[in-house]
């Protein structure tokens, strides 16, 4: 997983067997261009790894690139090819290298299993992945960064919080230094929400900001997307929490009749999280029965399947409509009262969270003056302006920015301001 190493060594490998000719060389050059296409993966150039692979993969028999083949389709989204059949023989036992591709096949399954929101199937392969990369690499090695990191993920969804940390704070500065950007990416976002959940909200943007930062000094464009993206829907939860803005709803057409799931429509995490936004959209436009007709398929869903943290995670505006939706429902509906429980246990879920959240994290109130002066701090005005303001001196200004700073636990005015509109000062 030293993927720089990795790189000039096969490079220095294709040197010596560019002008080599013989079988032997034949089988160590296209042994060397499935390891050449492995690193790519690994660097998340899936494009240029898939036509290192298609030349190899087209022999057939060779089951370490027809592995690292579906990697690459599931992370091109190549539904088609990802759920193609998978060559390896699972029942047999590895030997030597086939070890890491064996870990990468029941990732990839479990991977996909998740998505397909079959958390136990999910849980069970990375389980057996996990378990064998700690046999035979060691229980904190990079090879088990990624299983854990799925395994993580179904812990965290059916709220079991300690579990999916225990999972990945151990292994976070492992990640960090040789994981996949699959596993930084997946991890960052897990743990940030780990730490909003229990009100560490600077602990939450910290870690997005070094995962961000990770991405750039990498040259990883898409975990610097997905830090960024996950940045940005933290600072919105604190606001909106914080009821300083109005809920914003992304600018949809009211759904519709149409919008509703049909049994033949693929389950999917993704295709969940846009039902979710089209309910709340159908609901901010008063057309509360579509949101209920759209939200109603996928709450017993949900319960089926065990789903806890994505409706949680939804946001404000999707648990005032559950909100709403669980008073409305008859009590004497026998067909309706396990989904009316699974609504209260969801519910029952967010009152839990903010219950910790406020008792692990306060800050000492503001006085008047002081929230008046942050507010002209946040308006742009420096402490000459606002002293000319308020009719005060400047070192009175910078000594109630001082206590500002310190009872906020901030540094810079820019944090004071930030932390103040998130916890609702401002």
């Amino acid at each position: 997983m030293r993927l720089n190493d990795a790189s000039r060594a096969t490079a220095q490998l294709k040197d010596l067997l560019r002008n080599l000719n013989g079988s032997y060389f034949v089988r160590y050059a296209c042994a060397l261009r499935v390891l050449e296409a492995s690193i790519l993966a690994a660097e998340d150039n899936f494009s240029a790894s898939r036509g290192a692979l298609m030349s190899v993969a087209s022999h057939g028999g060779d089951t370490a690139a027809a592995t690292v083949l579906r990697y690459v389709h599931w992370r091109l989204g190549d539904r088609e090819q990802t759920y193609a059949p998978d060559p390896m023989d699972y029942l047999s036992a590895p030997v030597g290298g086939k070890v890491v591709f064996r870990i990468l096949g029941l990732c990839v399954s479990a991977a996909l299993a998740f998505d397909r929101m079959l958390l136990a199937v999910s849980a069970s392969l990375a389980t057996e992945a996990l378990q064998l990369a700690r046999v035979r690499y060691g229980n904190h090695s990079p090879m088990t960064t990624f299983p854990a990191t799925l395994l993580a993920q179904v812990a965290y969804e059916q709220g079991r919080f300690d579990e999916a940390e225990a999972l990945l704070r151990p292994r976070l500065s492992v990640i960090r230094a040789c994981g996949l950007p699959e596993c930084a990416a997946r991890a960052s976002v897990l743990l940030a929400r780990l730490s909003l959940h229990r009100g560490q909200f600077r602990a939450a943007l910290a870690i997005l900001h070094e995962t961000e930062a990770l991405g750039r000094a990498r040259r990883w464009p898409r975990l610097v997307s997905i830090a960024s993206a996950e940045s940005a829907r933290t600072l919105e939860i604190l606001r909106c929490n914080a009821g300083l803005d109005r809920i914003r709803i992304a600018d949809t057409p009211p759904a519709g009749a149409e919008d509703t799931l049909s049994p033949d429509d693929t389950l999917s995490f993704s295709t969940l999280e846009n039902a979710l936004r089209r309910a709340c959209s159908a609901a901010a436009h008063g057309l509360t029965d579509d949101s209920y007709e759209i939200l109603i398929p996928w709450l017993r869903i949900g319960a089926a399947r065990g789903l806890r943290m994505t409706f949680v995670d939804a946001g404000r505006p999707l648990l005032m409509l559950l909100e709403r939706l669980y008073y409305e429902f008859p009590t004497n509906n026998p067909r309706q009262a396990d989904l009316r429980l699974y609504i209260a246990t969801l519910l029952r879920s967010t009152v839990e969270l903010n219950t910790e959240a406020s008792s692990s994290f306060s800050f000492r109130p503001l006085s008047r003056r002081e929230t008046g002066i942050l507010r002209m701090i946040s308006h742009g005005m420096s402490n000459k302006h606002i002293a000319q303001s308020l009719g005060i001196t400047p070192e009175t200004v910078k000594s109630h920015a001082k206590n500002i700073f310190v009872k906020l636990g901030s540094r810079t005015r820019a944090q004071a301001v930030a932390r103040a509109e998130a916890i609702g000062f401002l």
